[in-house]
């Protein structure tokens, strides 16, 4: 686990001077933001729109996009204002942004919870499935995981005074250096995502094997479409959950493995384009494997055919 003098990083910003490369970090988190915008809007639009997804499982899809949606502009908004464009004022209150983003955490991982949940019972409860999943419960669960989440961060930040504030030095958001808060917000950021990430791959791999194992049984009543569906939906959700422990550990251990010596480059590839390039890459799991929405995407967007014929056969090939 890399530890990141934040004592040293800000000594460094009291003399920072805006150069080229400052420009540079911005307009790449910058770009980031902005294709994620887009492909979550997509997603979005898209759950509303598919037959498939007016579900249990879409309104919870919804949900996380939502979330992330949320957590994308705000990034991308202060890369844009504050790191390629260097407007003071917006960087002096980089800690509203910093705060938001980390309230915006467990509601994004809680939600991938809820996803994999829904799919385990799907599985393992499909007489309950339709109580457990009623359209009451399912806002129960979401208004149950804001609150937690505004909970958790408003303890973080009123009680115990934590600052999630933007380094200039690897151009990376970390706790501000405080005596009452300590350590406190990087290890409640670390464990939430480790413990939350774990949990959700181990739901989606049972749900999986079981799926794969006894699909006749499960399946016995539903058509070829529903089980492929099915199985779609359970592939999406461990993809997505493996992708953030993996973004997790990559976080904390990527740094030995990057080439070079400048430090601060190795900070923000383990840190604010890792994290920002997952608003690009968790859409695009939606689209690979949902062809569902691969065909709303064509039929609406005018895709080329050739790009058609393309996910076309890449489609066949995992199939």
């Amino acid at each position: 686990m890399v530890l990141r003098n934040l004592t040293a990083m800000a000594i460094y910003d009291q003399t920072f001077v805006y150069s080229s490369d400052d420009a540079l970090a911005g307009m790449v988190v910058s770009m980031e933001c902005l294709t994620g915008l887009f492909l979550l809007v997509a997603v979005i639009i898209g759950c509303f729109r598919i037959a498939a997804l007016k579900s249990p499982f879409g309104i919870l899809m919804i949900n996380q996009n939502c979330a992330q949606l949320m957590a994308c502009i705000n990034s991308g908004s202060f890369s844009t204002l504050g790191v390629l464009l260097n407007i003071k004022p917006v960087l002096s209150i980089s800690y509203l942004f910093g705060n938001f983003s980390i309230f915006l955490l467990p509601v994004i991982l809680i939600s991938f919870l809820l996803m994999s949940f829904n799919r385990f019972c799907a599985c393992f409860f499909p007489l309950r499935y339709q109580n457990l999943f009623s359209s009451s419960m399912i806002r129960t669960f979401i208004v149950f995981n804001w609150l937690l989440s505004l909970v958790a961060g408003s303890y973080l930040v009123v009680v115990r005074e934590c600052n999630f504030v933007f380094y200039h030095f690897g151009w990376l958001f970390a706790g501000s250096v405080s005596v009452k808060c300590g350590t406190l917000l990087s290890l409640y950021s670390i464990s939430i995502q480790t413990v939350l990430s774990i949990t959700i791959v181990g739901l989606d791999v049972v749900t999986l094997v079981a799926l794969m194992a006894f699909r006749s049984k499960v399946y016995q009543s539903h058509s070829v479409e529903v089980r492929r569906r099915e199985l779609s939906f359970s592939g999406q959700v461990i993809i997505q959950g493996a992708v953030f422990l993996c973004h997790g550990a990559w976080y904390d251990m990527g740094h030995a493995i990057l080439p070079g010596n400048d430090d601060r480059w190795k900070f923000f590839f383990t840190t604010s384009f890792s994290s920002n390039l997952l608003h690009v890459f968790d859409p695009v799991v939606v689209f690979a494997f949902n062809k569902e929405f691969r065909r709303w995407l064509f039929r609406n967007f005018n895709v080329p055919t050739a790009q058609k014929r393309i996910v076309t056969v890449v489609s066949a090939h995992n199939t």
